[in-house]
């Protein structure tokens, strides 16, 4: 999912500066795209969802003014404690994204599912609200972009109740093309379960750069609550390396 909100930042700032002419249509194909990734641990929030092995990832996307849509998929390891179910999370969301006064703001409903894991005594699909707010300082040194994220579930991965997600991240450009960003998340889960023992903290640090049209990114993930997530999933101390391509 650390892909996905990368993803809905490149659709925010697409959804700001392409609007839909008098002569366009919504449906039109310049509205439309494609991600492959290509990536050496599915991470998310400070867990593995790969048990550290390599996943591959696509999307497709639609964009028109303000809003989008689209579907995200990823290759796992079984989330069910005896090890079977299905091997898949498949991802949907839509939105709504735009700029007021210089501040980027997005709302994404999104809903996680996760095929085959039903069969195998685990939830396979879970819902939460996510919203982001982001500024950049264009005229600063390294146009600094900061953003906020805010996200809300009623049943955060059978947990059985609400729970929060905060992070706080900023973006530099750097000399030659590449970027450098870094961001700290707290999960607030509520009530505790055999996955989440607690609430924790995690932050990550990456690099990035776009060759001939891939985009690659060497990013550095630790877990400031490693005993406080279920055993096998919480990052401590990794790299992950990842390499897209969109169409």
């Amino acid at each position: 999912m650390n892909k996905i909100s990368k993803l809905v930042t490149a659709l925010t700032l697409l959804s700001s500066s392409y609007g839909v002419s008098a002569e366009g249509n919504a449906f039109d194909v310049e509205n439309f795209s494609a991600t492959l990734t290509f990536t050496t641990d599915y991470t998310f929030r400070g867990t593995t969802f790969s048990d550290g092995d390599p996943a591959i990832q696509g999307s497709f996307d639609w964009g028109s003014g303000p809003w989008f849509a689209g579907a995200w998929a990823t290759s796992l390891i079984p989330q069910a404690a005896n090890g079977v179910g299905g091997t898949m999370e498949i991802d949907y969301y839509f939105g709504w994204a735009d700029a007021f006064g210089g501040v980027d703001f997005m709302v994404m409903p999104l809903f996680y599912t996760f095929p085959g894991q039903n069969d195998a005594g685990r939830d396979d699909f879970t819902f939460e609200l996510w919203t982001s707010a982001g500024y950049g300082f264009a005229n600063a040194p390294g146009s600094p972009y900061v953003n906020f994220e805010f996200n809300w579930s009623p049943e955060y991965f059978e947990n059985g109740d609400d729970s929060l997600y905060y992070r706080l991240s900023a973006a530099f450009t750097l000399p030659q093309g590449f970027g450098i960003d870094a961001g700290y998340g707290y999960t607030d889960i509520g009530d505790k379960n055999d996955f989440f023992a607690d609430d924790y903290g995690h932050w990550d640090l990456g690099v990035t750069k776009s060759v001939l049209g891939f985009d690659f990114d060497l990013r550095y993930h630790d877990n400031a609550d490693v005993d406080k997530i279920g055993k096998g999933f919480a990052i401590d101390s990794d790299f992950v390396f990842s390499v897209s391509r969109s169409f």
